[in-house]
């Protein structure tokens, strides 16, 4: 990017949203004190591939949000949330069928049903990130709502390990026997409450995920579109007009 691009005129400072248009690239927020040059779209050169994309996920997530790039298609994040989920739905599929509580075929919807919850659940909360962040004042659209859940639900396998195997004792009649037990009174209310409470707290890590990735991506900013045309003349083409 040429110094005369940054800051452009929607360039806002990555911690506060402060305009920084018209100010110089060498200086410092005028709100919040954070150099400008750390507001360019330059650093958020996206996520890294394959198994990098996990580790940085989970290791270094703040690292990993405040480097990842705001423009641009969301097909990498898309396929990597279907990989995610896909693998959550074959481990369980897999578990289930070694512990042989159900029939290949109950395995199976089990399986499916848990993937399609879990792709629901994720665009829920993408809707719900785009709601929280217009009455924030955030700049969030729909794609970058969508990019930030996409890769944050990673944090899914931990909720469906902990949900699946609640399930599997509760369809078993373990939970009620043991809570029995220990309380004397128990009831299907009783397991209804206590499931969805362990679903709040299985949800934990992935709602931190997205919470982390929208904080770092909040005022995030992308390369202009003059900025693309003037790459593409720089490379001998004409640009095209939209």
């Amino acid at each position: 990017m040429s110094e005369s691009s940054f800051p452009g005129p929607d360039t806002l400072c990555e911690d506060c949203g402060y305009a920084l248009k018209g100010l110089s690239a060498e200086g410092n927020c005028p709100e919040c004190g954070l150099a400008i040059a750390a507001s360019s779209p330059d650093l958020r050169v996206g996520p890294g591939e394959g198994n990098q994309v996990d580790l940085n996920l989970v290791r270094r997530p703040r690292t990993f949000f405040r480097r990842m790039s705001v423009g641009g298609s969301n097909a990498p994040a898309r396929w990597f949330m279907l990989k995610m989920i896909l693998l959550i739905g074959l481990c369980w599929l897999l578990w289930d069928s070694a512990i042989g509580s159900w029939s290949l075929e109950a395995d199976l919807f089990e399986a499916g049903l848990l993937v399609a919850g879990l792709y629901l659940l994720s665009y829920v909360e993408v809707l719900g990130v785009i709601f929280f962040g217009r009455r924030r004042g955030w700049r969030v659209p729909f794609a970058l709502a969508e990019r930030v859940v996409c890769y944050a639900c990673v944090g899914w396998m931990p909720a469906a390990i902990l949900m699946g195997l609640t399930l599997d004792r509760y369809m078993a009649g373990d939970i009620d026997r043991w809570m029995h037990r220990l309380l004397g009174v128990w009831g299907t209310w009783q397991s209804i409450e206590m499931m969805v409470l362990i679903g709040c707290v299985a949800m934990l890590w992935f709602e931190m995920l997205v919470w982390i990735g929208v904080r770092q991506t909040k005022h995030a900013n992308a390369h202009t579109r003059a900025e693309e045309s003037d790459n593409t003349v720089s490379q001998g083409a004409s640009p095209v007009e939209t």
